[in-house]
């Protein structure tokens, strides 16, 4: 039996334990100096199920990029052209919390991994947004006194927007495929390896290997840094497994310019994935074969005839 299932089967028998009424450190240090499978068991899974009740769901939004038109400038043909675009909707998302308790802020940090790796909604990639920004950008050249052409904008605000659909394509499929109710249980997954491999703050006290810069800090904000930094490496290696590769690259790694997947850098310009390089290559022998053929035909009709 797997870890995860070892979860779920756990949560019907485990008695609760009060993580509303403890500080983080509390909860860790008492998982850490637990005896027993069993009393480790309750306050991870009461910690998780603490977790995912918090108030602080992941939520996404429509946000606009907008302009006002004053209303003298409506009657000519370049205030039409700037109305159609002045308000240009893209996805946004809840990326901050203003509470300042370690259930919000972890969930927080737990929804904004989900966003990023996962969903394909919400893209907010700088070239992105700078082409949805074209027409606003545009509008405030002209009214700051630039000399523009209704047919010349028009061209250059399609053109941006039609780049911009693709680069949000593009962008779309380097996400990740997995729904938020298999999310939340790699995320156990990753918490509880977090909680094993978690040493006690008196830890890094007694061996002096306490940063300085955390001196100021309490408890709780030490382990809310642990564990944001456990889930970050933990979803970077998830995201090389999800795709089949190696936990670790000198060389790096860069997206597949067809599909988007991430790959290995390699010293010799390698821009697509297996697959697509396969994909790519019988489509240029089947492109290579019809130009020696319509050769062949061509040769064939400028030969003499006997």
């Amino acid at each position: 039996m797997n870890i995860l299932e070892n979860i779920m089967n756990l949560r019907q028998v485990i008695p609760i334990y009060p993580c509303d009424e403890l500080f983080l450190y509390e909860i860790i240090e008492d998982y850490k100096q637990a005896v027993s499978k069993k009393e480790k068991d309750e306050i991870f899974l009461s910690f998780c199920d603490f977790i995912w009740s918090s108030d602080n769901k992941r939520r996404i939004y429509e946000k606009s990029i907008c302009f006002q038109i004053p209303e003298h400038l409506l009657s000519t043909r370049l205030g039409q052209v700037f109305l159609t675009w002045s308000d240009v909707e893209y996805m946004h998302y809840k990326s901050m919390t203003k509470k300042d308790d370690w259930r919000s802020i972890l969930r927080q940090k737990i929804n904004n991994l989900y966003t990023r790796y996962f969903d394909s909604q919400v893209i907010l990639n700088k070239e992105y947004l700078d082409l949805l920004k074209t027409p606003k950008r545009l509008y405030y050249q002209w009214i700051s006194g630039i000399d523009m052409d209704a047919d010349v904008v028009t061209e250059l605000i399609d053109e941006a927007i039609a780049r911009s659909e693709m680069v949000k394509k593009q962008l779309q499929a380097e996400k990740m495929v997995l729904s938020w109710t298999e999310y939340k249980k790699v995320i156990e997954n990753f918490l509880r390896k977090a909680f094993d491999l978690c040493k006690l703050l008196q830890e890094y006290e007694n061996k002096n290997n306490l940063l300085t810069e955390l001196d100021f800090l309490t408890e709780d904000h030490f382990y809310i840094g642990y564990l944001c930094k456990r889930l970050e490496g933990n979803m970077k290696d998830y995201q090389k497994a999800y795709y089949g590769l190696k936990s670790s690259s000198r060389k790096g790694y860069i997206r597949c310019k067809s599909c988007g997947a991430l790959i290995e850098k390699t010293g010799n310009r390698r821009m697509y994935c297996e697959k697509c390089a396969l994909i790519r290559k019988k489509e240029s022998s089947q492109k290579s074969d019809k130009a020696y053929k319509a050769k062949l035909r061509e040769n064939k009709k400028l030969l003499p005839s006997l």
